[in-house]
């Protein structure tokens, strides 16, 4: 600790505030010196008679009330350019020493880099420029920049200027990689618990976020409150020769919070760049920024499906749980027999038998082509086979050459047969493929009785289609319009056709893309 410096006179006893000379918090206490000061004025006045004394009220603060707080804190809301900035990526086998180390010399370069802006040392008390957000973590933060110093045209510049240094300085390290996020909006001046000047705003949480999505070295910005005003003609023309950078033409949507979004896009440049604890740049320009897909790219964000589990064999089936039928009022069955899709429904009517849906659409599978799905059944059961009952059947297989193998004289490998059973194992497949045809018809047409009569009188529009196109699995739900998802099931050669791999694409940005689409125009 510092040595202690009475600031305060003799002759009043109000100010007998003690500071110690640490730098670190004398800021603060110089700040509690000045209201302390305008309190004691205050006093003196009502004690002469001057002013009217105020009735002490605790119940609640008056939010225009300002005779506590320092006269140059900035307490409208004004617009502020946020740069969340972390550490992405630390040497392998790292040690908790050195990764302390490293998270140390990065807040260092944070304040070298804000001082050789400013021209001095960030003050915790001062937020009339930036300020220094703290992210809870040793290898994160923010700095919410709401004035631009000496040469920068904007704030928004200063932002990305920061966030380039930062990411050449990891570079130069070589021992991490840094990664940005930057969002622009209005902020609002607040007192902490420490009675400092803080700052909140929606942008500042956004802009972490983006950078949550963004890759090793990689600087996202949001296109509509960042961009756009970076590259406005005024700022164009005042650009500083110490960043040069362009955006990447390619814009993505990402889920920046639950039910929000944000268009981004990649910044790549070069930054003059001065030496900060671990190297950071040597001053010399130095290249910044990656194109690559950031994470979190919208319809690269696989989500895990919702699907119901049998209570016999634990599989989960293509059946969809009944929260899904709750929550949704547009939706489209595509598939083969849909003879799992009663049970479901009456589960939901049997909760609220009240429960109404604006539209279905089943989509079926023709008789003519039902055998497509009919040998694909085939299929699975015989590789099932082949892993339960003959594990060393593919060995056998690789003795051969495979390619002048037919389906039958595989089958005959793997099941014993002799070569010259070939034709009735073939006989018997057909056969098998026929019966496996006529049954899944015949579950069309039960599953299609049953959901006509459990629906009628519950949906607006109740559609019972058939297809003939080369049949897959998917649900389509509130598909043409905003929040909506396709749920899509590809077949696979030897799966079986209820429980293949899925994807789901969500509508979450402000264009759905074309892979979207692309479902949308396939319905």
């Amino acid at each position: 600790m510092g040595q202690e410096v009475n600031l305060a006179s003799e002759a009043n006893a109000d100010l007998d505030v003690k500071c110690p000379t640490d730098k670190r918090s004398f800021g603060a206490q110089l700040m509690r010196t000045m209201i302390l000061t305008r309190e004691s004025s205050l006093r003196s006045l009502r004690k002469n008679g001057l002013i009217e004394e105020k009735k002490a009220d605790f119940s609640a603060s008056d939010p225009t009330e300002t005779e506590d707080l320092p006269p140059d804190v900035p307490l409208i809301p004004r617009h502020g350019s946020t740069v969340s900035v972390s550490i992405a990526r630390y040497p392998a086998n790292i040690e908790e020493e050195d990764r302390v180390r490293i998270n140390t010399e990065f807040a260092s370069a944070i304040r070298g880099i804000l001082t050789e802006a400013y021209g001095r040392p960030p003050n915790r008390a001062d937020v009339n420029e930036y300020v220094i957000l703290r992210s809870g973590q040793g290898c994160s933060s923010c700095v919410c920049v709401t004035k631009p110093p000496t040469g920068h045209p904007c704030t928004q510049f200063t932002a990305l200027w920061i966030a380039a240094r930062l990411v050449v300085w990891a570079l130069a390290s070589e021992r991490c990689d840094v990664r940005a996020g930057l969002d622009g909006g209005m902020v609002q001046t607040i007192f902490d618990a420490y009675n400092l000047p803080d700052v909140k705003g929606e942008a500042i949480e956004s802009a972490a976020r983006i950078m949550d999505c963004a890759l090793p070295g990689q600087v996202l910005a949001n296109w509509e409150t960042f961009v756009k005003p970076l590259e406005s003609p005024a700022n164009q023309r005042t650009l500083s020769s110490r960043l040069f950078y362009r955006m990447d033409p390619v814009r993505h949507d990402i889920v920046v919070g639950r039910g929000v979004r944000a268009i981004v896009q990649s910044v790549i440049g070069q930054v003059t760049s001065h030496s900060y604890a671990l190297g950071g740049g040597g001053g010399h320009s130095s290249s910044f920024g990656n194109l690559e897909p950031p994470e979190a790219k919208w319809y690269l964000s696989l989500n895990p499906s919702e699907l119901s589990k049998d209570d016999k064999t634990g599989i989960k089936v293509k059946v969809p749980p009944r929260e899904l039928l709750q929550r949704h009022k547009r939706v489209a069955f595509v598939g083969i027999t849909h003879d799992k899709l009663a049970k479901v429904f009456r589960q939901v009517l049997e909760e609220d038998p009240d429960h109404k849906w604006d539209r279905i659409l089943l989509f079926f599978l023709s008789d003519e082509k039902m055998e497509w799905a009919a040998d694909s059944i085939v299929s699975h059961a015989l590789t099932k086979r082949l892993s339960v009952n003959n594990p060393n059947g593919f060995d056998a297989i690789k003795e051969k050459n495979v390619e002048e193998l037919t389906m039958q004289e595989a089958e005959t490998i793997l099941y014993g047969t002799s070569v010259e059973d070939t034709q009735d194992a073939d006989k018997r497949r057909n056969e098998k493929i026929q019966s496996n045809k006529t049954l899944l018809i015949k579950a069309k047409a039960g599953a299609r009785a049953e959901l006509e009569e459990l629906l009628t009188g519950k949906v607006r529009e109740l559609r019972f289609l058939s297809y003939d196109r080369p049949f897959y699995c998917a649900s389509y739900w509130d598909w043409d319009e905003w929040g909506g998802f396709i749920h899509v099931s590809p077949m696979i050669w030897g799966a079986d056709p209820k429980t293949c791999p899925a994807m789901n694409y969500h509508w979450i940005g402000v264009d759905p893309g074309d892979d979207y689409v692309s479902y949308q125009d396939g319905l």
